[in-house]
């Protein structure tokens, strides 16, 4: 016989009956080889059933934990401190779920002003006392529960949500948590207050709506998904037509050519700097070994005034010769960039190529204005 046994929350347990060997009748019939037999079909049992019955056990319970818990919860409530009583029903429950406990958890949820969430406790609350020992207890509960459905059915908020022609793969989703498409266009209790509604599909824009419902209020909500703009038309040369068109940047409708003549105007300026220093440095060398006397100049035995005074000529024309380019092609890019913000057409095609020689140096201007 099963032995019967009251939890201190009024919930009855059936204790597993004893099994002695003499219970086992008939297994003395048994030949070796039906023992056999029935030792690999058990051992094939525990080997495939045993993944199962894990996945589907319950959270382990305490009943005196959530006994000692509820009792707590119970007087904190009493002295009105819900925020220190209404978390502990929650711990009880989790430790031995129980339809007084859930009654509880409905009317802390309530008295926050979360009917929908207190009208789904109360429901859940029925489930549980289905389990509740005595019938008087259990009716008793029934009744508490019956009517807290009642007093909030006229109060809680229902929310629809629509989307207009919905696109294939459209999904919904309500202050984070998805909508299934068999739930769209449903009248759906909620929580009164805020709420974010958001829709998307593949290859279309996503819309996000926000709502705010007031007790025994009704909203229906409808978005429509528009498709997705197309990519941007290529600007780049390669869509280009035209000299014009194909001498822009393929960003910011700055010409390339802008660019280029910038780039060389920048180096041709420095290479010629970097001339001039050389230049001053053969005319200080120059001065400091030479000197002029009467009839002619006289430099120290053993320098060399030929070379430097070459290296002078040649470096100054290099000096005057790249730095005018340089110029030129810096006023070009200039010019291409301050004309770029008006009509493509008048940008000026052109760049600047510059030169050099053994007797100087420059730059030629080419393209069209």
């Amino acid at each position: 016989m099963a032995e019967t046994t009251t939890s201190p929350l009024g919930k009855h347990c059936i204790a597993a009956p004893s099994h002695h060997p003499a219970d086992a009748r008939g297994g003395a019939g048994l030949t070796p080889r039906m023992r056999a037999v029935a030792a690999l079909a058990f051992a094939a049992a525990v080997a495939l059933g045993g993944p199962a019955a894990r996945a589907q056990q319950q959270p382990p319970r305490d009943p005196v934990a959530a006994e000692a818990l509820f009792k707590a919860a119970r007087a904190l409530v009493g002295k009105g401190d819900y925020a220190a009583g209404c978390p502990k029903f929650e711990a009880s429950l989790e430790l031995n779920p129980s339809a007084s406990t859930m009654i509880n958890i409905a009317r802390c949820h309530e008295r926050e002003g979360k009917v929908a969430t207190a009208w789904h406790d109360y429901n859940r609350a029925i489930v549980l006392n289905r389990e509740t020992a005595g019938e008087q207890r259990r009716r008793g509960l029934e009744e508490i529960a019956q009517k807290g459905i009642a007093d909030l059915d006229a109060r809680v908020p229902k929310l629809s949500v629509m989307v207009k022609s919905a696109p294939a793969g459209v999904e919904v989703q309500r202050d984070g948590t998805p909508v299934p498409a068999a739930a769209l266009g449903e009248p759906l209790p909620v929580d009164p207050g805020p709420h974010e509604i958001r829709a998307s599909a593949p290859g279309h824009e996503a819309e996000t709506r926000s709502v705010t419902l007031r007790e025994g209020e009704s909203v229906t909500v409808e978005l429509t998904l528009r498709p997705a703009a197309g990519p941007p038309a290529a600007t780049g040369p390669t869509a280009a037509t035209g000299p014009e068109k194909a001498s822009e940047a393929p960003g910011g409708g700055i010409p390339t050519w802008a660019w280029v003549s910038g780039a060389a105007g920048i180096a041709l300026v420095g290479a010629s700097v970097g001339f001039l220093i050389d230049d001053l440095s053969a005319i200080g060398a120059l001065r400091d070994n030479c000197r002029e006397v009467t009839g002619g100049t006289y430099c120290k035995p053993g320098y060399d005034f030929a070379a430097d005074n070459a290296r002078k000529n040649r470096d100054f024309g290099l000096f005057v010769g790249l730095g005018g380019a340089g110029l030129v092609a810096l006023g070009a890019a200039a010019y291409g960039i301050a004309g770029s913000g008006g009509e493509k057409a008048s940008a000026p095609a052109a760049a600047a190529l510059p030169w050099v020689a053994p007797s100087g140096a420059g730059a030629s201007i080419y393209g069209s204005f």
